[in-house]
Formats: structure tokens, C-alpha cells, sequence
């Protein structure tokens, strides 16, 4: 599945996004979209192993979508007021949490549902600003300089066990629970909710993907492809795909990939 946006007129961030099965999975419960004209980008991905995690993530996005264009029309967000901005990411992704708690405690069979979410939003004024929102461990990066940078810290329990000292890394790669997620959007009646503040910069690429990524393939890989001059941002995100498959391709793939149009070769059609 390929989506892509059109780009708002002054603000010219533009991204696109690609989601694949990959080689194990009967079915892909990633979703995504792509908000160019608001700023905003979304990724989700429905807890593997449960029931209904196809229709929470894309629940989540549906609602996300509807609340966004909703509240920012066509255009990305005119507050210059960060904290109303945050109140709002706030706001939406309670609200989304809210909708998916409520069908599967409507759906028995649905009972648990989940997904992880990641959202990248760009505010140009007053200074040009970064914010994001994740729940699980669907992450953000940005690639500044040939540098790349994970914004996210995964809600999980090895990283968790990890940034607390209790597990190595040698350990965490293969723990039994590695896979576990400590937050997700829908279990649980209120959710809590991560989301930080970064600044912008024209040159900067930012990645927005699931753990079907970044359980094949390493940072240093992800950012060789992300430094190699390409023709479109769709083939660098067909890249990142492709080559997660051929490492294994274990899991649902979803990238979104997010740049300044007037540092990018000319956008995809």
C-alpha cells in the first residue's frame, strides 16, 4: 500500500509512506497516513498475536485523521503556543485510545486490542519545531548530517529493563519477552502518552516506522539507505522495505519518510 499527500503551498514538509506484509506474516496490521497539509504524519502498528489488531490500528488512525482535520483543516497548526499544541496531541490520541477501548469492550472477541502509534508534527512558527507522540515501540527518527538519531525510547519491557539497568544488551536480544510492550493504545481505558519537543532544520529527514524495520535491520543500515541520494522519497522507502524482507522479513513493514521539499529532488506523482 502506497499514500501520499499534497503538500501545503508555504510549508513544505511533504512525506510519503509505504507498508508491506513482509515474508511470514498472513496479514499486515500496520496502518498509516500521511497528513501533509497539516503537518502531521501517523503510524501505527496492531499488537501481533492478538485479535483485532488490524482493526486497532486502523481505529486509531481513522479517529486521528478525523480529529486532525477536524481541528487543523487544511493547514499545519497557526498556535505558536507549544503547550496547546502538546494539550492537542494530548487530546487526539486520548480520544483515539477512548474509541478502540470502547469496540472491543463492545466485541468480545476483540477483548485486548492494541496497537503502538507514533506521530510526527511539524509546527513552522515561531521557531520551526518537532513534536511527537508515541505510545509502544513504533519509532521516530531523524537524519541530520549523515547522523542518524532515534526520538523515541520504546515502551517495552527489555528496553525499559535496559535503560534500568536489569538486562545487558547480550540479553535482551533474546529474552523471552523482548517482544512485550509496556503501553499501547486501546488495553487499557486511559493511556499514557510520551511526547517531546525537537528542533527543526531545513536539511532534516525524519522516519517514521514499525518494529518490522528496526527488528531487521540495524541503525547503520537504516542510515546508509537514508544517506544515499535516491530518486524519490517512495524509493527510499521501497528501499528500507526491501531490504528488511531480504533480512528476513519477519513482521508487518510500514515507513513513513518525511523531508523539506526544497532540499528534495522532485516529489513522486
Amino acid at each position: 500500500m502506497i499514500r501520499q499527500g499534497r503538500p501545503h503551498a508555504a510549508d513544505r514538509w511533504h512525506g510519503v509512506g509505504l507498508t508491506d506484509r513482509g515474508r511470514v506474516r498472513t496479514s499486515n496490521q500496520d496502518a498509516f497516513t500521511i497528513l501533509n497539509e497539516c503537518g502531521v504524519w501517523i503510524v501505527a502498528d496492531g499488537m501481533g498475536g492478538r485479535a483485532g489488531g488490524d482493526i486497532a490500528s486502523r481505529m486509531t488512525v481513522d479517529s486521528l485523521v478525523a480529529d486532525f482535520s477536524q481541528r487543523l483543516g487544511t493547514r499545519m497548526s497557526e498556535s505558536t503556543e507549544l503547550d496547546s499544541q502538546r494539550a492537542l496531541l494530548h487530546q487526539v490520541v486520548s480520544a483515539s485510545n477512548q474509541a478502540v477501548h470502547a469496540e472491543a469492550s463492545r466485541r468480545p472477541e476483540l477483548l485486548g486490542m492494541g496497537t503502538t502509534l507514533v506521530i510526527l508534527m511539524i509546527l513552522p512558527r515561531p521557531e520551526p519545531t518537532v513534536l511527537i507522540a508515541h505510545v509502544g515501540d513504533s519509532r521516530a527518527y531523524c537524519i541530520r548530517s549523515g547522523v542518524l538519531t532515534q526520538l523515541t525510547r520504546d515502551h517495552s519491557f527489555v528496553e525499559e529493563s535496559l535503560r534500568d539497568g536489569l538486562l545487558t544488551r547480550a540479553e535482551a536480544l533474546h529474552h523471552p519477552l523482548r517482544h512485550m510492550l509496556t503501553r499501547a493504545v486501546g488495553p487499557e481505558r486511559e493511556v499514557e502518552i510520551e511526547i517531546t519537543i525537537h528542533a527543526l532544520a531545513q536539511q532534516d529527514m525524519f522516519l517514521l516506522c514499525t518494529d518490522g524495520l528496526t527488528k531487521m535491520l540495524p541503525d547503520r543500515i537504516i542510515c546508509d539507505i537514508l544517506s544515499q541520494p535516491a530518486a524519490s522519497l517512495l524509493q527510499t522507502c521501497r528501499t528500507l522495505i526491501d531490504t528488511a524482507n531480504a533480512h528476513g522479513g519477519q513482521d508487518n513493514t510500514t515507513v513513513v519518510l518525511v523531508k523539506n521539499e526544497l532540499t528534495t529532488l522532485p516529489q513522486e506523482r
